[in-house]
């Protein structure tokens, strides 16, 4: 059987919206648990609200980002989309929690000693699910 003027992307438009909603929803859920479980760490006494101008001698002298500001990293946890024109639903979306970013770059040392982000997603796991509609 041969079905004429078949059109894929037709009916994914609703899904699509449904499913992207879905996924922002679950996103935001994560982004608030690693919120969340760095404020905990930090008010632990884990870390340290250090306040440093930028280094004025040495190597790196004038560079922005050898300046730290209590909270840089607290206020860089994000939720970026990058979408996709023209694309099928499956790789249209691509949603991200981030943390870290130019002045935060020690965010990622950050979560290899002292884990936040892993934790918050095995935290929301089952939220997550029921979100998604999987459970």
């Amino acid at each position: 059987m041969r079905i004429a003027y078949w059109d894929e992307t037709a009916g994914y438009k609703d899904f699509s919206n449904v499913a992207e909603e879905r996924v922002q929803a679950a996103a935001e859920v994560i982004k608030e648990a690693v919120s969340r479980n760095l404020r905990g760490q930090i008010g632990r006494g884990k870390t340290t609200g250090i306040n440093r101008p930028v280094y004025l001698t040495g190597d790196y002298a004038g560079q922005p980002w050898t300046a730290r500001e209590a909270g840089t990293m607290l206020k860089s946890v994000r939720v970026v989309e990058q979408k996709k024109e023209g694309a099928l639903v499956w790789k249209a979306q691509n949603v991200r929690v981030y943390c870290g970013h130019y002045m935060a770059w020690y965010a990622q040392i950050f979560e290899y000693y002292r884990p936040f982000m892993r934790p918050a997603m095995e935290e929301t796991l089952s939220e997550v699910k029921q979100i998604m509609g999987v459970e």
